[in-house]
This record gives structure tokens, C-alpha cells and sequence, in this order.
């Protein structure tokens, strides 16, 4: 492990925090509403929901749906996603930043509100496999805020949670943070503004992952 450092173990949300993937979710999500000529949330309705797993989020935009009605919408969206998803690439700094703190030793871990398969397909497009060594999605544990997900990765590790750091842009990664009693940094560059992330007490608020890796090099 690094030493003299704060943290042994950074934990990073994905989407909106790694990838740049918050506009192909909103635009996706708005073509799914076109498609079925339904009302179409607003750009901010959408963006609060990511960082939640897909169900619970389109539980809170489309609470008028039934149970199979919602999971046709799902499986509508899926699709538009992945007539995207090549469009992702991550935010300018992220894979140096990361293959950085590898090399200082840190443990890197992901916890994300996508499923496993979109997961592995990110991290394989994305070339940092082999820096994350243990990742949690929806299909595992149950969805953000609630702390399964940095718990299990404290486990694995056996670090304690003031060792631990969470990473994410939504108000759903540091409430989780909160929950699992571990430190928490916002990024207002993805999904969520800075007013959304603040009344959860991140240690620092960053808006460029640049200013992340800066801060993370002196303080973690």
C-alpha cells in the first residue's frame, strides 16, 4: 500500500465520474419517450436519476407505469443505449489519473448502478480492467444509497472504513458514502450539479477530473 497516505482504498462510481456517458443516458432515455410518444422528462429529471440502478430509476420518472409496462421501457432503453455506447470514451485525465494511483499502490475499486454485463463491456472498452480489482453492480447488491456495495468492497479488502474513499457525481454515490461511514469526494462534472452533491459533505467538490487527480495526489 501507498505510504504515509489518508486512504488505502478508492472506490469510484462509473458513469458521469469515469465515463462521459450522462448525455448518451439522457438522450437514449428521450428517444425510448419519442418512440412511444409518452411524455418526456425534462434533461434534469433524467440526469437525477443516473447513478441508480435502472429500475428504481425509471420507477421515479415514470411512476405511472405498471410492472410490465416498466420493463418493456427498460428493454426499449437497453437498446437505445447500445446503438450508443460506442460514443462513451472517458473524461480527458481519468485514465491517466487511474493507472497513477495504481501505481502508488492504492487499492481501485468500482460500485456502479449498471449491470454487470454493461459494466465488464465498459471496462474492457475503457482499457482499465486490470486497475480495478473488485467491482459491484445492481445485479449483485441492492441499489445506491444503500451501502452493500462499499461494504462488500471494504470486506474484500479488509480495509476500514476510514481507510476508504468514495468517488462519485450524484447526490445516490455519497449518500452511500454517508452510509458506509467512509469519506466522500463529488464531481460535478457528470450527472449532478454541485448543489445536489454538497448537503452530503463531500470532503472537496471538483469540477474537472484533472482537479480530481490533483486533489487525490496531495490528499489521498
Amino acid at each position: 500500500m501507498p505510504k504515509n497516505t489518508n486512504y488505502d482504498l478508492i472506490i469510484f462510481d462509473w458513469d458521469g465520474t469515469i465515463a462521459n456517458s450522462a448525455g448518451i443516458i439522457v438522450e437514449s432515455i428521450k428517444q425510448v419517450c419519442a418512440s412511444k410518444q409518452i411524455s418526456t422528462p425534462t434533461d434534469q429529471m433524467i440526469s437525477s436519476i443516473i447513478g441508480l440502478g435502472l429500475s428504481e430509476g425509471f420507477r421515479k420518472i415514470f411512476p405511472y407505469m405498471n410492472l410490465a409496462e416498466q420493463q418493456k421501457t427498460e428493454q426499449l432503453y437497453r437498446e437505445e443505449y447500445l446503438k450508443r455506447v460506442d460514443d462513451i470514451c472517458l473524461f480527458d485525465g481519468v485514465e491517466i489519473g487511474i493507472k497513477g494511483l495504481a501505481l502508488q499502490g492504492y487499492y481501485l475499486a468500482v460500485a456502479t448502478g449498471k449491470s454487470r454485463r454493461g459494466l465488464n463491456n465498459a471496462l474492457n472498452k475503457s482499457n482499465l480492467n486490470e486497475f480495478f480489482k473488485i467491482t459491484k453492480t445492481m445485479d449483485e447488491c441492492f441499489s445506491k444509497p444503500h451501502p452493500q456495495m462499499v461494504n462488500e468492497i471494504l470486506d474484500a479488502f479488509m480495509v476500514e472504513p476510514p481507510r476508504a474513499l468514495m468517488i462519485g457525481d450524484s447526490s445516490y454515490d455519497l449518500e452511500m458514502a454517508k452510509n458506509a461511514m467512509i469519506d466522500s469526494v463529488g464531481v460535478s462534472y457528470g450527472a449532478q450539479h454541485e448543489s445536489q452533491l454538497i448537503e452530503y459533505n463531500p470532503l472537496v467538490i471538483v469540477d474537472n477530473a484533472y482537479d480530481l487527480f490533483a486533489w487525490l495526489n496531495k490528499n489521498g
